[in-house]
């Protein structure tokens, strides 16, 4: 009997480790990160973004995508649940002083941001950034799926309205996004948080 509670504890334990909240600092710590990521997130959605038409398609950068898995890489999976449901969430108020399809869409970028801190990164190492970047992109392509899922059964889309104007933009634009920006992101922030240890130590 003993012996099984001990596990219940420890898989309760790591489970919060792997969420890192494990004590009341490392709570604190990841909802810095999220409400900062949140933060980074409406800014760069306010941002014009770059991008060019060619025929159908919307080939360009969503920073603001990136910052959530960023978020996630950096901090765990509440971190990049937290920035990419709270920060879609507060930009569509904030921007159009409404809540798209009663929050629904931003559960899907905050699952991308779940995914992808689920894993573990070096942000020192170039295969694990590659990783990163892999991660992140299947992250966006499961938040596509949820996106066009609930305009298609929710908002009751038609299926090529769903197409053209959800998931095409998502993929042409939020790909490449997340593949590209993610890592560099996060080596950025590492850099930036290397520097200031130096400073203050």
């Amino acid at each position: 009997m003993s012996e099984q509670v001990h596990t219940s504890s420890s898989r309760r334990l790591s489970l919060a480790q792997r969420f890192l909240i494990q004590n009341s600092n490392a709570i604190a710590w990841t909802l810095v990160t999220s409400a900062a990521g949140t933060g980074v997130f409406i800014a760069f959605s306010v941002l014009p973004e770059p991008y060019i038409m060619i025929d159908l398609f919307k080939i360009g950068l969503l920073p603001a995508l990136a910052i959530i898995t960023t978020a996630g890489a950096i901090r765990g999976p509440l971190a990049g649940l937290l920035t990419g449901y709270l920060g879609t969430l507060l930009y569509g108020l904030f921007a159009f002083g409404t809540v798209v399809t009663l929050s629904l869409n931003a559960v899907g970028f905050g699952i991308m941001g779940f995914v992808v801190g689920l894993g573990h990164y070096d942000f020192n190492n170039g295969r694990s950034l590659a990783k990163l970047s892999i991660v992140s992109s299947i992250g966006l392509l499961l938040a596509t799926l949820v996106v066009v899922a609930i305009g298609l059964t929710v908002e009751v889309y038609a299926g090529l309205v769903a197409i053209r104007f959800v998931m095409l933009p998502l993929l042409t634009e939020g790909l490449p996004s997340v593949f590209l920006l993610t890592p560099l992101f996060a080596w950025a922030w590492l850099f930036l948080y290397s520097k200031i240890l130096s400073r203050t130590g």
